[in-house]
């Protein structure tokens, strides 16, 4: 394999991870608890790999910067995604109360 497609194939899992990690708000049910799984193994296995980085290349300073870059970035997605899926929901919940009722 060549090393644009591992380099794809590592963007891919990498977006995909984040992707799953901001669905996380919008889901419900059992499908939230799969998402989050997901999402979750997604970004310990990337944290894992940004630390066998810094092992690699006996820099611990750069593995964890890596990983407080990564954490910081999930952190940040959930936290908009939540913010954004509580602020879409208001907006409907608000649209439907001011709906006038059907005339009778």
């Amino acid at each position: 394999m060549t090393d644009l497609g591992i380099d794809l194939w590592g963007a891919a899992f990498q977006a995909v991870s984040f992707l799953c990690l901001m669905a996380i708000p919008w889901t419900d049910g059992k499908i939230r608890i799969f998402v989050a799984l997901m999402a979750g193994a997604g970004i310990l296995s990337i944290l894992a790999f940004q630390f066998y980085i810094g092992v690699e290349k006996h820099d611990y300073g750069l593995g964890m910067d890596l990983m407080m870059i990564t954490f910081l970035n999930a952190v940040f997605y959930l936290a908009i995604s939540w913010g954004v899926e509580r602020v879409f929901r208001l907006f409907l919940l608000k649209r439907k109360k001011d709906r006038s009722p059907p005339p009778s």
